[in-house]
């Protein structure tokens, strides 16, 4: 008889987000100590009209209509499968916790927490007050936390008042089988060839930013350092909006390219062939980008704010307020004159704590102590 542990994850997002990611890296995590599998709920948004088939899925038009559809075959599925523990990737799925904990009484309903943005962020937007009116209010009902950082612990604990509930920090974890340094280094002529590839051209050097357009993120900082440096190529990576174009004809900034997603080998290239990664955000749960850089071996700097000064203190320059683009291009000169800024010690140091084998051992420690 099989006495080993059941675990269904449940994530909405394609393999190509973050959150599909995770979820995969969760699998493989679990996969050695606990039977796993994942149901994806699926939109044509994230998973187009002809996804290969999973085992386990069930799909809707949109999301805002999987608030109603994905209840019921969520219930079949759960009574179907029994899991032990119903793994959630994200709060915004916290709608579904009530049915898990109907369908299954003894199924621990686990919520993994990445911020608080959408519940503190945005009082004003439509968008938001519909996210914590339906879909992210029942997370308070789930039996046990996970968080990426004890930043978003604190954050989460005092907004949900779960504040003496269980639960811990597991981190994020950085995939190191593709996110890693290239076997040779890379020299100035195969860095600019690198960029003459994607048509940017004339350039000594290359900054890279990764990350979604929203006032958290501190563009405008990036946009400035471009501003301050002509003859340096910005690139970000990441949709660019309407009032990003404006900004961008406001200062005449040519230095700047955009590319709205990359697959993530190519995302690893750019990476690689950055001069540095400049992360200026005021708020984040995690911070991936700057060590996925790290990871690759390229220099990183980033603001001294939430979980990014809780990750990188010491490890790499940090600027504080976060705002200060004159500071950011000192850092930038400093690398381009050769100074190596990372501490390599510490950096070998979150390396580790991102691995995977690490986060491995922190996640299963945390799914048995949630059936405790």
């Amino acid at each position: 008889m099989n006495s080993r542990k059941k675990i269904l994850l449940v994530c909405d997002k394609n393999e190509c987000t973050s959150f599909g990611r995770l979820a995969l890296s969760i699998m493989q995590a679990l996969g050695s100590d606990f039977d796993v599998d994942t149901l994806w709920l699926k939109t044509p948004k994230f998973f187009g009209n002809k996804s290969a088939r999973a085992k386990l899925e069930i799909w809707a038009p949109s999301l805002h209509v999987g608030f109603f559809t994905f209840r019921r075959p969520f219930k079949r599925i759960l009574r179907q499968e029994q899991p032990d523990v119903v793994f959630f990737i994200r709060p915004e799925l916290g709608f579904l916790v009530p049915i898990a904990k109907s369908a299954c009484p003894a199924t621990k309903a686990v919520m993994f927490v990445h911020d608080t943005f959408a519940e503190t962020l945005y009082p004003d937007s439509l968008k938001f007050k519909v996210l914590n009116r339906f879909f992210i209010r029942d997370t308070v009902k789930s039996d046990y936390y996970v968080y990426n950082s004890r930043w978003t612990r604190s954050e989460a604990e005092a907004h949900f008042g779960t504040a003496g509930t269980r639960g811990t920090v597991i981190g994020c974890p950085i995939d190191s089988n593709l996110f890693s340094a290239p076997t040779q280094p890379i020299d100035s002529a195969a860095r600019e060839a690198f960029r003459e590839k994607f048509n940017i051209c004339g350039f000594k050097a290359m900054c890279l930013n990764v990350s979604l357009d929203e006032p958290r993120k501190n563009i405008e900082t990036y946009f400035e350092m471009a501003r301050l440096c002509p003859d340096v190529a910005f690139v970000r990576v990441g949709k660019v909006s309407e009032r990003l174009e404006q900004i961008i004809a406001r200062d005449h900034l040519t230095n700047v390219f955009h590319f709205p997603e990359f697959k993530a080998h190519e995302l690893r290239d750019f990476y690689r062939h950055a001069d540095l990664l400049v992360y200026p955000s005021f708020l984040e749960g995690f911070g991936m980008p700057p060590i996925e850089a790290l990871s690759c071996g390229t220099p990183s700097v980033s603001a001294a704010t939430s979980a990014m000064k809780e990750n990188l203190d010491g490890v790499v320059p940090l600027v504080d307020p976060p705002t200060d683009a004159a500071a950011y291009v000192d850092i930038l000169e400093r690398v381009l004159a050769g100074e190596n800024i990372v501490d390599d010690v510490k950096k070998a140091e979150l390396l580790e704590y991102c691995s995977n084998a690490a986060f491995a051992r922190r996640i299963g420690g945390a799914i048995l102590e949630s059936l405790e």
